[in-house]
C-alpha cells in the first residue's frame, strides 16, 4: 500500500495548553492576554440512538439502525487581567473571535484534526471581578471530527487489474475524490467496490470501425512555431493595428503565447497577430463545417488599471469572421474586464472596430480569485463547437447555444490569435497575464474507417468530486458523461479495495490518484 498526506494547517506552538482551542485558525491563547483553558468536555464518547422494531409474541427487538446526535462542546476557562480596561478588552476580544459560524475547531493535544461548530451558549460571568473562571458551547452540527490532512492513495496493478487499496483509519464512511490521468484515449471509465458501481463515459465504444470521427487539425505549437502576421489584417477588429510581435514566456511551469510588441500603431489598440492555415483533414479535404476548439488562458491583472485585449478568430478562406471569442480591458483606474461571444456579422460596416456580431458579453474582476475571474491559472479553461448553423459557447462553467442561419455552410480554413495592448500604455500597465498555454481545434465528423479519437484523450484528466457527486472532464463538469445507475460509495472503515476499467482497447492504462479525508466520532 502506497499513500501520502498533504497538511493543510499550520504546527500548533508548543507553550499552550494541552486542551487550548483554535477557533477558525486562531489559539484564544495567543490572541487574550491572561485567557487560559482550563479544560474541555463533550469530546470525547457520544451516545447512539438505536432504532429498532418489535414483533407482538416475540422476546426483545429486530435491530435496525443507530443514529447520533448534534455534539456540544463546553470549553472551561480563566480570564485574569490587571485593569478593568484590559477586562473588557478582553472580552471584546474574544466576543470578536468567536462570533464566526461554522468553522474549524482545533484542539492542541489533537492538532491531526478538527471538529466544525458554531459557538452557542456560554455561563455568566461572575461580576464586579478581573480574575473570573467561565464557560462556553461550541456546537457541532456533525458529531464527526475529520483529519486536517487528506490521505493520497494510487492505483497498482493487481492478478492483471487496476486497483486502489484504500486504508481507512477513521470510525466513519469517507467521501472520496477520484484524480484519472488517461495515458492513452479511451471511451469508458468504470470504477467498482464492493459498496457500488460508478461508470461514466460509453462502454461499448469502439476503436476502429465505420464512423465519423473528430481530427486535430491544430495546435498551440503550431502557432508558436509560426511568424508574426504582420502584413495580415485581423478578421475581428479589421481597424486595429497588427504590426507588432506575438513571444513566448514560461508562467506556473507552462509555455505561454503572449503579447510581444506594439509595431506601428492603428486604430484604438495594436500588437502582434499570429494566423495559422489548417491543413487539410487525413481524406485530403480542406475546410471544417463542423469543429470543436479547447483553449486554456490567463487573463489577469496584478495591479488597478492594467490594460489589454486578446482574441481568437476562426476564419473562412476568404478571410470572413465566421466566429471567435474577445477578452478584453479597458478599464484604466479599476479591475473590469469582458469576454465576448462573437459571431459572422452580414451587415459590417467598413467603420466598424468589432467586425464581428456580438451575441452576449461578460463583465468580470481580472483578480486571482476564483470566484471572480474565470480566466486564471488552473480554472482557465475555454472551448468552442459548431455544427451547421449552431454555435456552442463556454463561460464560467456554463454551455450557451446559439442558432445562426448564415454560418451553416461557412467552412473554417484559417485561426487567428492576436494580443494587443490598448492607445499610448505600456510598461506594467499591460495585463500581468494575458496569454494561451493550451489550444487545438478539432475537424468533426470526418468520415474515417481507421483509429477514433475517442470520448477521452490522452493526457485528458477525469475527476470525481465525492462530496458533491460531481464528474468533471479537465476540469469542466461533465454530468451528462455519467451512466444511468451510477452509485457513488464512500470508503467504509478499515479497507476499501476499488477497482478500475477502461474500454478494452485502451492501449495504456490510466494513472489513478484516490484522495479521502478520514473522519471520527
Amino acid at each position: 500500500m502506497s499513500y501520502k498526506f498533504i497538511d493543510v494547517d499550520d504546527i500548533v506552538e508548543t507553550f499552550l495548553p494541552a486542551e487550548a482551542m483554535s477557533y477558525n485558525g486562531v489559539y484564544l491563547e495567543n490572541e487574550i492576554e491572561g485567557y487560559r483553558t482550563l479544560n474541555v468536555s463533550g469530546r470525547e464518547l457520544l451516545s447512539a440512538s438505536i432504532k429498532s422494531s418489535s414483533v407482538d409474541g416475540i422476546s426483545g427487538s429486530k435491530y435496525q439502525y443507530k443514529t447520533y446526535p448534534s455534539r456540544t462542546i463546553i470549553v472551561k476557562f480563566q480570564l485574569i487581567c490587571d485593569t478593568d480596561r484590559k477586562f473588557r478588552e478582553a472580552f471584546n476580544r474574544m466576543n470578536q473571535i468567536l462570533s464566526a459560524e461554522q468553522v474549524k475547531i482545533i484542539f492542541n493535544d489533537e492538532p491531526d484534526k478538527y471538529f466544525i461548530g458554531t459557538k452557542e451558549g456560554n455561563t455568566d460571568i461572575e461580576p464586579g471581578k478581573n480574575s473570573v473562571i467561565g464557560e462556553f458551547e461550541i456546537y457541532c452540527a456533525d458529531p464527526c471530527k475529520y483529519s486536517t490532512v487528506l490521505k493520497e492513495f494510487e492505483g497498482v496493478i493487481e492478478d492483471d487489474e487496476l486497483v486502489v487499496n484504500v486504508q481507512n483509519n477513521g470510525t466513519e464512511s469517507a467521501t472520496i475524490d477520484y484524480e484519472v490521468t488517461n495515458n492513452a484515449e479511451t471511451g469508458y471509465l468504470g470504477i467498482v467496490s464492493e459498496h457500488g458501481v460508478m461508470e461514466f463515459g460509453k462502454i461499448d465504444e469502439v476503436d476502429g470501425t465505420v464512423y465519423q470521427q473528430n481530427e486535430t487539425l491544430a495546435t498551440l505549437n503550431d502557432f508558436i512555431n509560426a511568424k508574426d502576421d504582420t502584413a495580415g489584417k485581423d478578421a475581428m477588429h479589421p481597424l486595429y493595428g497588427t504590426s507588432g510581435t506575438l513571444a513566448t514566456d514560461s508562467w506556473h511551469g507552462k509555455t505561454f503565447l503572449k503579447f510581444g510588441s506594439v509595431g506601428t500603431k492603428k486604430g484604438s489598440a495594436n500588437g502582434g497577430m499570429r494566423t495559422f492555415i489548417l491543413p487539410a483533414d487525413s481524406n485530403g479535404d480542406t475546410g471544417c463545417k463542423n469543429w470543436y476548439s479547447y483553449f486554456h488562458l490567463l487573463f489577469y491583472a496584478n495591479v488597478m488599471g492594467q490594460t489589454g485585449e486578446m482574441s481568437i478568430s476562426f476564419l473562412t478562406e476568404d478571410n470572413k469572421l465566421i466566429a471567435g471569442c474577445n477578452w478584453y480591458k479597458t478599464d484604466s483606474v479599476g479591475n473590469t474586464a469582458s469576454y465576448d461571444f462573437v459571431v459572422y456579422n452580414p451587415d459590417v460596416k467598413s467603420s466598424d472596430a468589432m467586425a464581428g456580431k456580438v451575441l452576449k458579453t461578460w463583465n468580470y474582476t481580472t483578480s486571482h480569485l476564483q470566484s471572480q475571474n474565470p480566466w486564471y491559472w488552473d480554472w482557465g479553461h475555454c472551448d468552442l463547437r459548431k455544427e451547421g448553423s449552431r454555435i456552442t459557447f463556454f463561460y464560467y462553467g456554463k454551455y450557451y447555444t446559439y442558432t445562426v442561419p448564415e454560418i451553416e455552410n461557412m467552412k473554417c480554413a484559417k485561426v487567428q490569435i492576436s494580443i494587443k495592448q490598448w492607445g499610448d500604455r505600456n510598461g506594467n500597465k499591460f495585463m500581468y497575464y494575458a496569454g494561451f498555454d493550451n489550444f487545438y481545434i478539432q475537424k468533426m465528423h470526418v468520415d474515417k474507417w481507421n483509429d477514433v479519437p475517442n470520448r477521452y484523450s490522452k493526457h485528458s484528466v477525469l475527476s470525481i468530486d465525492g462530496e458533491t457527486s460531481h464528474f468533471f472532464v479537465n476540469g469542466m463538469q461533465k454530468q451528462s458523461e455519467e451512466i444511468l445507475g451510477t452509485q457513488y460509495f464512500k470508503a467504509a472503515p478499515g479497507k476499501t479495495k476499488i477497482k478500475f476499467y477502461v474500454s478494452e482497447w485502451t492501449k495504456t492504462q490510466p494513472t489513478i490518484k484516490v484522495r479521502i479525508r478520514e473522519a471520527w466520532l
